[in-house]
């Protein structure tokens, strides 16, 4: 997984170098992955255009993981350019999920919206621990920084692509399965920071 990592990191500062020549700031293109999941989000509830949809939300995220390659390349890492980094992880996230709410997904055990909007509150929490007890000092920042989890933000994702990918093959009810998975491990997630915070402190 190390390796693996460090491969995707290698390959992200190589193409932060090819298109750090364009005259595109680290935050533009951070700002360009929200315009981006606006669209995809605007062809899935308005359209049910899953196609179109999932192609600009590719396009967000590559957006996503081109704005820190650049920043390094053009050494413009700012402290405000991180934050906004974060801001706008969790709106193409909600982005994306909350588009399905207009989806005519299957109801497994309860409504299928109501299933997107626990995940989009459960998605959120590990942030928000993280970011609390760090501001309630709790925790040094170092720590916060290091809390980690069974679910974070890259499992969560996978989850859900993984989910739809098998829906959009087989049965939509798979992608409903990963919204629910993705949900619970969230939760899970949610302890153990906790559980981490209360004897790291």
């Amino acid at each position: 997984m190390l390796k693996q990592n460090t491969n995707l990191k290698e390959v992200q500062s190589s193409l932060g170098s090819l298109i750090s020549i364009l005259p595109v700031s680290p935050n533009q293109w951070t700002l360009l992955s929200i315009v981006f999941a606006l669209v995809a989000g605007m062809f899935i509830a308005l359209n049910n255009d899953l196609v179109f949809g999932l192609a600009f939300f590719v396009i967000a995220a590559i957006c996503d993981a081109l704005d820190g390659a650049v920043a390094r390349a053009k050494d413009q890492i700012t402290p405000f350019g991180g934050f906004l980094d974060g801001v706008a992880d969790r709106f193409v996230e909600a982005t994306f999920l909350l588009s399905f709410m207009f989806y005519p997904l299957p109801t497994i055990y309860i409504f299928a919206p109501i299933w997107i909007a626990i995940l989009v509150f459960m998605g959120s929490m590990p942030s928000f621990i993280r970011a609390y007890a760090d501001h309630t000092g709790a925790i040094t920042r170092e720590k916060a920084l290091a809390l980690g989890g069974i679910c974070e933000r890259s499992e969560r994702i996978l989850i859900l692509v993984t989910g739809l990918a098998v829906g959009l093959i087989y049965s939509m009810e798979f992608f409903v399965y990963a919204i629910i998975l993705a949900a619970l491990l969230s939760f899970v997630t949610c302890i153990q920071r906790i559980y981490q915070i209360k004897y790291s402190s």
